[in-house]
């Protein structure tokens, strides 16, 4: 499996022994073969691209989808509010395809995360995706996490959940004083009734909306990725 980037920045992923079709131009079986991160490559049409060591959204934006996956802002928002690191004790609650289990495994490695899902489908797409890329510092529960939370002395906990207060008394059990119980919500009634459910935790709740920038006009670009969902962290102070 290779990564490649073009001129502009376009990623393209090749699977197998096959030549890479794109819009400009192929670049031949036998060039790729060859090829090792860092190398240039070019297409029958002359165009450049270069063939990378992939990073983490490399991967991610790789990824075989399901249902609705958290973006990378909102992954790269937990992670740095949580203050994880590597060695950090993680549990993720409703897996869906991974995206957010396989960004943080990649910070809190070789530390295991353990996600719980309760649907088989949503398990196997992201049993693929962690197999795919070589992930292997995540365990899937096919259980509810609204039933109990089995690891202790966690660091955060993340909830992509329709009831995430439902969670909150296990959670007091399973995080140490001062780790994070973060959920992430697309609803702000969702939002509302899960910090009114928070005693012991302090809490704050966030959007993040990012907007691009044309450094030729000195102007934003019209289009900006905005809300996708509320993201309140909770850290707990006393059990």
């Amino acid at each position: 499996m290779l990564f490649l980037l073009d001129e502009k920045g376009h990623l393209y992923l090749v699977k197998g022994d096959k030549d890479l079709h794109t819009k400009y131009g192929i670049v031949r079986r036998e060039d790729l073969k060859n090829a090792k991160p860092g190398d240039m490559l070019k297409s029958h049409l002359g165009v450049k691209f270069y063939l990378i060591e992939p990073r983490i959204i490399d991967f991610l934006k790789k990824c075989k989808r399901g249902p609705q996956a958290i973006t990378l802002k909102d992954c790269a928002l937990i992670a740095a509010y949580s203050g994880i690191k590597s060695g950090s004790k993680v549990v993720d609650a409703g897996t869906g395809s991974g995206i957010l289990a396989m960004f943080l495994a990649n910070i809190v490695y070789p530390e295991k995360l353990v996600t719980y899902e309760i649907r088989e489908d949503f398990a196997m797409i992201a049993r693929e995706n962690f197999s795919r890329f070589g992930i292997s510092n995540i365990e899937i529960k096919l259980k509810n996490i609204y039933d109990g939370i089995d690891e202790k002395n966690l660091d955060l906990i993340t909830l992509d959940l329709p009831e995430p207060w439902r969670v909150i008394p296990h959670a007091k059990k399973a995080l140490k004083i001062g780790g994070f119980l973060v959920s992430y919500s697309p609803s702000i009634s969702q939002v509302k009734k899960f910090c009114d459910s928070l005693s012991g935790f302090v809490y704050e709740t966030i959007e993040c909306l990012t907007r691009q920038w044309n450094i030729e006009t000195m102007r934003p670009y019209s289009r900006m990725l905005g809300h996708t969902g509320f993201i309140t962290f909770a850290r707990l102070l006393e059990r």
